[in-house]
């Protein structure tokens, strides 16, 4: 049987990382490893790892030398994966929840499929602290139907709700689409970088349950760096637009220099715009990224022309209704 890796970096699970090992515990696969990363948490997370890992003995537990933010602590565990002989590779939170078939249809999925990169469940849903199903999110677009370059943009802009990234990667895939860089979005970055290698196919039989961290206000300082602000959201969208430059530019290898050069500008335009359902908190960082001096020229245009489009769109939508 080809081994499998689920990963799970975790920090402060006490409430809930008993409930996801036991979901993996009664997979119907067997050949599996269970990789925690302990990211030195305050409450009692590592005694209950201890008391799972002294059961069981697919269960590792690993520890930093220190406490890393998210991006770090993953690709902390994500090193370890990649040094190990596994087939496919599974991240999981330490709030998340999975039916009991779940590695095995992502299994048998990238046997079957060998241009597959990443199966994920279409049943993907949302839990509240109850364990309550609050919502099913969304599929994002299934790539291998059109050119790579195209399949990678258009997985990047579907990935409102990042699924995804829960499933079940080739593991030669996930060793060339490194998470790179410490940035929000990273994660839907990651999975663009992936489709470069495969196909990304939502698959049925199975179900993920899906638990959303506690929304904070300063979400780049918690997970990503060590300040906030419009100053900082501005240089991690600079981070985002060099990651993405790089996709483009392994996506376009082949293509003459105007026309990757057409590609790179439209995926910015495109890529910017795609945060128009919050442009409103991102304005103020926005503007204070289109005045970097390395900022593009034709980049600042772009922005202004989705500006103008944002414009338009809310005027649209406060222009009064005569009464009939």
């Amino acid at each position: 049987m080809n081994k499998i890796a689920v990963f799970i970096p975790v920090h402060n699970e006490e409430a809930y990382i008993a409930k996801a090992l036991d979901s993996l515990l009664v997979q119907d696969y067997s050949d599996f490893d269970v990789l925690v990363s302990e990211n030195h948490s305050t409450d009692g997370t590592l005694a209950i790892l201890r008391e799972f890992a002294a059961r069981h003995t697919r269960i590792q537990i690993f520890q930093p030398e220190q406490k890393l933010n998210s991006h770090g602590n993953l690709c902390f565990l994500a090193d370890k994966i990649n040094h190990g002989n596994y087939f496919a590779s599974m991240m999981l939170g330490g709030h998340d929840l999975v039916s009991h078939n779940v590695l095995s249809t992502a299994a048998k999925h990238l046997v079957e499929n060998p241009a597959c990169a990443i199966a994920y469940q279409r049943a993907s849903f949302e839990l509240d602290e109850q364990d309550a199903v609050t919502r099913r999110w969304p599929t994002c677009h299934e790539s291998g139907f059109m050119n790579t370059s195209f399949d990678t943009l258009l997985t990047l802009l579907t990935l409102m709700y990042n699924t995804p990234i829960f499933g079940l990667w080739r593991q030669s895939v996930r060793q060339k689409a490194a998470f790179r860089y410490p940035c929000v979005g990273g994660d839907h970055l990651y999975v663009a970088e992936a489709a470069l290698y495969g196909t990304i196919t939502p698959i049925d039989g199975a179900q993920i349950y899906l638990r959303r961290s506690p929304i904070t206000a300063n979400y780049l300082k918690k997970h990503f760096t060590d300040r906030s602000g419009d100053q900082a959201a501005a240089e991690d969208m600079y981070v985002q637009l060099h990651w993405l430059s790089d996709i483009i530019d392994q996506a376009a290898a082949s293509y003459p220099p105007q026309a990757k050069e057409l590609l790179r500008s439209s995926a910015f335009s495109l890529y910017l715009l795609r945060y128009n359902h919050h442009f409103d908190t991102f304005h103020s960082s926005l503007n204070a990224f289109a005045a970097r001096p390395e900022v593009d020229p034709l980049l600042q245009a772009q922005m202004n022309l989705g500006a103008a489009f944002k414009a338009m769109l809310k005027a649209k939508r406060e222009e009064p209704t005569s009464a009939s």
